[in-house]
């Protein structure tokens, strides 16, 4: 164990700097960056024998951090900025909060069984990634893949549905 870790401490605390650096960059915060970095230590040594097969360590934490910060910004604010376009859009078109409620909710039911499920889950139940990820049995990169599909589909019924 004492050489194992060793090993990690040789290959992964000098990536450190450059790990605080882009958190810092993507988050703003010194402290919320440092809360980030420790996570993806945590998940780097847990993950340690996975790692062994990695090739390119940097460019693995790097991207390791970039995800736990955008999932951080996500969590802070709950819905995607071209998810709040598309539904002011639909807002400005209809007259009443329930008419507008009742033709978003219309248009998801619309979308692939997949990405109404998890759009239903991202915006009616404010459910995190993580919890989409686990719900629907997928990768959190496939939610991802998933909601921006629908988002894409959802923006062209509405611009059919201003059409009107």
């Amino acid at each position: 164990m004492k050489q194992e870790t060793e090993q990690f401490k040789r290959d992964y605390l000098p990536l450190q700097p450059a790990m605080q650096r882009m958190a810092e960059a993507l988050l703003g915060s010194e402290e919320d960056a440092a809360d980030v970095v420790q996570d993806c230590f945590v998940t780097l040594w847990d993950e340690r024998e996975k790692l062994r097969r990695v090739v390119n360590r940097e460019a693995w934490c790097i991207t390791l951090v970039k995800r736990r910060c955008v999932d951080l910004l996500r969590k802070r604010k709950p819905t995607v900025e071209l998810d709040e376009r598309t539904m002011a859009r639909a807002e400005e078109e209809s007259a009443s909060g329930e008419e507008r409620l009742r033709v978003a909710l219309q248009m998801v039911d619309r979308l692939p069984e997949r990405q109404a499920q998890a759009v239903r889950l991202k915006h009616l139940e404010a459910a995190d990634t993580e919890r989409i990820a686990s719900e629907m049995h997928i990768s959190t990169g496939n939610v991802y893949t998933l909601l921006s599909r629908a988002y894409s589909t959802l923006k062209q019924m509405i611009l059919e549905y201003e059409k009107r």
